[in-house]
């Protein structure tokens, strides 16, 4: 059986290494980091950095989820491996990354490098192309599709993170991606009762404001 450290030097030299896999199954459990994982960041930035941008991109998407779920501890234990980490990942979403997924998960890691215990979990419900919402009015359960918006929501950015994230998009041609943002970051009309909601407050669970 392979040790973790020989998965590990096997990852370090080859990025397409199904050695990936096994240190991905170590590290994330349903979309959740153990924070014992924060001890790969040093690792994870000195071989990031040995990658290039187009070959390196599940790499630091893996050490965005890392980031966000590390303790405070580790996050200032760790702080020049996760700067490291996020101008990596930054000339991955400056070249465009290899796609509309792979661009919205390379936004993601920047917002996880960035401590967004919010988005830098959530954005990427953006490829899943749909979210579920609860009315903050009557209570009802929404289902939101991102891809095609609907009537009832009127597309917007209402924070200056949505406002980055979809400058980000346009200006590597993600037009796809710029959109489903505006649907997410918009507001909409509840179906039921008619209230009007801005669909990420409640995505995040926060307060309209």
């Amino acid at each position: 059986m392979t040790s973790f450290q020989e998965a590990l030097d096997a990852a370090a030299a080859d990025p397409g290494s199904p050695a990936w896999d096994l240190i991905w199954q170590e590290s994330c459990h349903q979309g959740t980091c153990d924070p014992a994982s924060a001890v790969l960041l040093p690792w994870l930035a000195r071989t990031c950095a040995t990658f290039r941008p187009q070959d390196r991109e599940r790499a630091v998407v893996l050490a965005g989820f890392i980031a966000v779920d590390a303790d405070d501890k580790s996050r200032g234990l760790y702080a020049d491996d996760i700067a490291t980490l996020r101008a990596l990942t930054l000339e991955c979403l400056a070249s465009g990354g290899s796609s509309d997924t792979m661009f919205v998960y390379l936004q993601q890691a920047v917002l996880g490098f960035d401590g967004d215990e919010v988005w830098g979990k959530e954005l990427d419900r953006i490829n899943d192309g749909e979210v579920d919402v609860q009315c903050p009015a009557c209570a009802e359960d929404l289902l939101i599709d991102l891809q095609s918006g609907g009537s009832s929501i009127e597309p917007g950015l209402s924070s200056q993170l949505a406002t980055r994230l979809h400058a980000e998009a346009l200006r590597v041609g993600h037009e796809s991606v710029a959109t489903a943002l505006t649907y997410l970051f918009g507001r909409m009309s509840c179906p039921i009762c008619g209230a009007t909601f801005c669909v990420a407050d409640e995505v995040t669970g926060s307060s309209p404001g």
